[in-house]
């Protein structure tokens, strides 16, 4: 097995990059291989100093392909629970959240699984909490500050009911007032009248 992972990482050493024809010249199309189906290519001609195109000697021993560099199965992660049982590396999954990751990640270090696609595991980890206490208190702060306009709305609505309130008891009181002195000075009159 060792023998056949180093024969494999000495041909991947050698091998050329398979670019799609033309794929160096024109933007436009994408680097990915494709074979050239054109009548006159000279890279389908297999000619001399043309590009290299893929072909069954440059795979990688059957026993092997497929397999890490240091010879393990790729296990993909995405949850904790398909961590049970499993001591040998692993790779944690593209479209797992940063909450979730972390909880990999620290279930790793306890059970002393390596994990393949992150270099420094410690500092990936602190990047991510801090990372998100820093939305958590922003979350907060946008919170408290709804909240906070809320308060004053509601402040200033009881305030204004308020002074409706007030103005209408003065404008009720202004009335009877005027009423009042109307009754008072009637009294007055009457009273003089009967004096005279």
């Amino acid at each position: 097995m060792k023998e056949l992972l180093k024969i494999r990482n000495a041909a991947k050493a050698k091998k050329p990059t398979f670019l799609k024809q033309d794929a160096h010249r024109l933007a436009k199309l994408s680097i990915q291989w494709r074979q050239p189906k054109g009548q006159h290519s000279k890279i389908r001609k297999k000619l001399r100093s043309y590009r290299r195109q893929p072909s069954m000697g440059f795979s990688s021993p059957k026993a092997v392909r497929g397999l890490t560099r240091d010879g393990h199965e790729l296990i993909v992660v995405h949850n904790i629970s398909e961590l049970e049982g499993i001591k040998t590396p692993v790779v944690i999954g593209s479209s797992v959240g940063n909450r979730k990751r972390v909880e990999i990640i620290k279930k790793c270090n306890e059970n002393k699984i390596e994990v393949l696609n992150i270099k420094d595991v410690n500092a990936y980890t602190k990047n991510i909490e801090d990372a998100m206490k820093k939305k958590k208190d922003e979350l907060k702060k946008r919170h408290d500050k709804r909240a906070k306009k809320e308060e004053e709305k509601k402040k200033e609505k009881e305030s204004k009911e308020k002074k409706k309130e007030s103005d209408k008891k003065e404008s009720d009181k202004k009335e009877v007032t005027v009423e009042d002195t109307k009754k008072t000075n009637e009294e007055k009159k009457k009273i003089l009248e009967k004096k005279n």
